[in-house]
């Protein structure tokens, strides 16, 4: 059996540099070590995938790009660059659940998700209203479902295909685990 074969469906896996946990690459952050190369020398974020030097991998959270940084495995301009890439991939994910059907918009889906135990991970705007912000915090504690407080109404409902929205919820478990590990929880 050939390997091309063998490989058909298999996700490649990659080990953090920080926290030793192994992840799908893709949800990953690659980083290069180059000396070689006189225009970049030292540790640069490689979007590519395809630099050459020696290849390292880093998970897209903020405590694993702080470790690094503080261990001096990259340097601020490298940090800067991988917590805004960290940024960019946690909305991402916010797009597929929409078009997955997955995602209930505003206060009164959201309210009825929670209601229902159909909500497995909530975004709460920043520029929400200290009201609406109080309400779903309230009922996301009550209700014992995770929720994080996230950007801006007007960027939450772009990733939605919609016009502003406070809040959103997750509808899926899956997605919701997913929405976890990139947000963390009940901030």
């Amino acid at each position: 059996m050939s390997t091309k074969k063998k490989n058909v469906g298999r996700v490649p896996m990659r080990k953090c540099v920080c926290c030793e946990q192994e992840k799908p690459k893709g949800e990953m952050t690659r980083i290069v070590i180059s000396g070689r190369n006189t225009e970049i020398n030292g540790v640069v974020k490689d979007d590519s995938g395809k630099q050459k030097g020696r290849g390292a991998y880093i998970c897209r959270n903020k405590k694993c790009i702080e470790q690094a940084f503080e261990n001096g495995l990259i340097d601020d301009e490298t940090k800067a660059a991988c917590l805004a890439d960290m940024e960019k991939s946690k909305l991402q994910l916010l797009s597929i659940a929409m078009k997955a059907g997955r995602v209930a918009a505003g206060e009164y889906q959201c309210e009825e998700a929670i209601h229902k135990g159909d909500a497995f991970f909530v975004i709460i705007a920043e520029d929400a209203s200290d009201n609406t912000r109080k309400k779903f915090e309230d009922k996301c504690h009550f209700y014992e479902v995770p929720f994080t407080i996230y950007g801006e109404k007007e960027e939450l409902g772009r990733m939605i295909g919609k016009a502003e929205r406070s809040v959103i919820a997750i509808k899926d478990e899956s997605f919701g685990t997913q929405f976890i590990t990139r947000f963390g929880g009940n901030e």
